[in-house]
């Protein structure tokens, strides 16, 4: 049965944009959304914008997902894959450090927090489960624009305009990460002193999540960097066995690891108390 759109109203055809998700095997493209609705291409990707923009479908270039008014936060199944190959790789990184860790994923232009863990320090650190702030505001979500190209960090933050050089400024932070082999950092937040230091997670189609370590005081790039890149290859492993390229590299670092039972584990000392 063909859809006539002069016929259907605007909830009408959202709502069947996403009925279009239900028993979607995974992310859909444009023209599998325009196929499966009959709508017309053009009124499917308008109405992707705009639903895309209140939250309720996530873009990436895998294509579209159900958004996060769609699921509970970090409830979705991709999302609890992720959390689950993390939860040794964060724990151990705690503990290491003796810091706050943070896991969180790129909705859009935003970072939401999938798991924190602090044991003692938890409460040092105002997050949240689930909480979310722009990703040009967080050395998570620089982590993994990173890993993004520059036409693609336009599209996801260009209509932002949050900071002071625009997103040249962003472009240039984006490219001092990449050259810290992929570890964004920010040492001594003005006003509380916390610093932080984030990679991202690599997936087989672009950043999966990103790693953080947050603490009050400074964090020491040659000890917390490689246990940050351990981490991160420990995840994105556990979640996709097998050899992978990451597009990071802590020899630079000067650190020495061992490899055991396919968990990279970086041979430093923990952070002074």
């Amino acid at each position: 049965m063909s859809h006539s759109p002069t016929r259907l109203g605007v909830l009408e055809r959202a709502t069947m944009i996403l009925d279009a998700f239900e028993d979607a095997p995974g992310p859909l493209g444009l023209d599998d959304i325009a196929e499966i609705t009959e709508l017309p291409r053009t009124t499917v990707f308008r109405l992707l914008t705009t639903l895309k923009e209140l939250g309720w479908i996530h873009h990436d270039r895998r294509g579209y997902s159900p958004g996060r008014r769609l699921s509970a936060p970090g409830g979705d199944s991709e999302h609890l894959d992720v959390r689950a190959a993390a939860s040794v790789a964060l724990n151990e990184l705690q503990l290491a450090t003796d810091a706050v860790v943070h896991l969180s994923v790129l909705d859009g232009p935003v970072v939401q927090y999938l798991d924190k863990v602090g044991g003692a320090r938890a409460t040092t650190i105002p997050s949240r489960v689930g909480g979310r702030i722009i990703a040009t505001d967080s050395v998570s979500g620089l982590a993994m624009l990173a890993t993004l190209s520059p036409e693609e960090v336009d599209a996801l933050v260009g209509h932002l305009d949050r900071t002071p050089g625009g997103l040249e400024s962003v472009h240039h932070e984006l490219a001092a990460v990449r050259r810290r082999r992929g570890i964004a950092v920010l040492d001594g937040l003005p006003g509380t002193g916390i610093s932080s230091m984030a990679v991202a997670v690599p997936g087989t189609r672009g950043p999966l999540a990103a790693i953080s370590v947050v603490r009050r005081g400074h964090l020491p790039l040659p000890v917390v960097g490689p246990l940050l890149l351990a981490a991160a290859r420990t995840t994105s492993r556990t979640l996709h066995p097998g050899p992978r390229r990451t597009g990071q590299n802590c020899r630079d670092l000067g650190r020495k690891t061992t490899e055991s039972s396919g968990t990279t584990r970086v041979q430093e000392p923990v952070l002074p108390k």
